[in-house]
């Protein structure tokens, strides 16, 4: 009778171990849980040191692109700069040349209008008129080598863009013909380097307002 007591005394105190296990084994899977919580932290932690370090190194490259950018701009200023010297000095020589040319024809001219000079002082009437001539075609010459050539406008119409009246004279051609100038007009190459002053027609009998 003791034993068979003894034996529902044990079973009385089964519910409470399987209690106890069942909160150990909840511990265990809690603190696998736990732990595998801070194996996915740990690695969070490095893939973020990773995007950091890849996000350094890409801003590094930027920062590096960005200095060869202004050292190429540097240089490219510098060979802009050392080009518009040489292409100023180049400039002036060009210039000087030509400076150097005109003054040589001139120099040409004014020989040959010393020597007419010189020819009228003995009171050689010939060879007056004779340098006068020379220097005439010289200067003429000189005129065309560098582009100036006189206009054309006698017995055409009045052109305000390319002369002015000195005269308004009546006569039978049509109204606004030149028929005389009184001051020729030139041009540079296709540019107007002087108008000219002109003397221009109206019907005889007819009232000129503001005229003689």
């Amino acid at each position: 009778m003791e034993k068979k007591r003894n034996i529902s005394a044990k079973d009385a105190h089964k519910p409470g171990k399987e209690k106890l296990d069942e909160l150990i084994n909840a511990l265990s899977e809690k603190n696998a849980e736990i732990e595998k919580l801070q194996n996915e932290l740990e690695n969070l932690k490095i893939e973020s040191v990773k995007i950091e370090e890849q996000k350094n190194a890409e801003i590094e490259k930027l920062r590096k692109g960005l200095e060869d950018l202004k050292l190429e701009i540097v240089k490219i200023q510098e060979h802009f700069d050392k080009g518009r010297k040489t292409l100023s000095k180049q400039a002036e020589q060009q210039i000087m040349q030509e400076k150097k040319q005109l003054m040589q024809d001139l120099l040409e001219i004014f020989d040959n209008f010393e020597r007419a000079l010189n020819i009228s002082d003995r009171n050689d009437r010939s060879g007056t008129k004779e340098g006068v001539k020379l220097i005439h075609t010289q200067i003429q010459q000189f005129l065309n080598q560098h582009g100036i050539k006189e206009m054309d406008l006698k017995g055409k119409k009045f052109d305000p863009a390319l002369c002015e009246i000195g005269k308004i004279t009546e006569a039978d051609e049509e109204t606004d013909t030149i028929i005389e100038v009184l001051r020729k007009g030139y041009y540079l190459n296709d540019e107007i380097l002087r108008t000219a002053m002109v003397e221009v027609a109206v019907p005889k009998n007819k009232t000129i307002k503001g005229g003689n």
